[in-house]
């Protein structure tokens, strides 16, 4: 059930209107309002109109090719390129020795024995 249903309830909304904001102010809001609508009315058709008209009126627009923008260098970029450069020798050092600790030690060649310090000698047996 609707508050506009029956005709009793628009009369009791009318008479709270015109005690709430007077008989004299009435007229003038409603319009007011009525003015508002029309403005609102004429500028949406307005923007309907510029809408339906502006594909017709664009100028044909040819693609041109333009070079990717360059990336500006920063101090701390070329010092993280280093370090990524210095962790890549590492990481290859280090698979080069997994892959001589894999092979059979047949394909190794022997390795001297290492000469041993005094310091290590002595600390040894103390």
């Amino acid at each position: 059930m609707g508050l506009f249903d029956s005709p009793t309830h628009l009369l009791i909304i009318l008479a709270v209107l015109v005690v709430l904001f007077g008989s004299a102010k009435l007229p003038k809001a409603a319009k007011s309002m009525g003015e508002a609508m029309r403005i609102f009315k004429k500028e949406s058709a307005k923007l309907h109109e510029e809408d339906a008209s502006a594909p017709q009126q664009t100028p044909a627009w040819t693609p041109q090719q333009v070079a990717p923008p360059q990336p500006q260098v920063t101090p701390q970029q070329t010092a993280q390129e280093q370090q990524m450069a210095a962790l890549q020798q590492q990481m290859d050092a280090m698979k080069q020795q997994q892959m001589a600790a894999q092979q059979p030690p047949a394909a190794q060649p022997p390795t001297p024995p290492a000469p041993v310090s005094e310091t290590q000698h002595t600390n040894q047996s103390g």
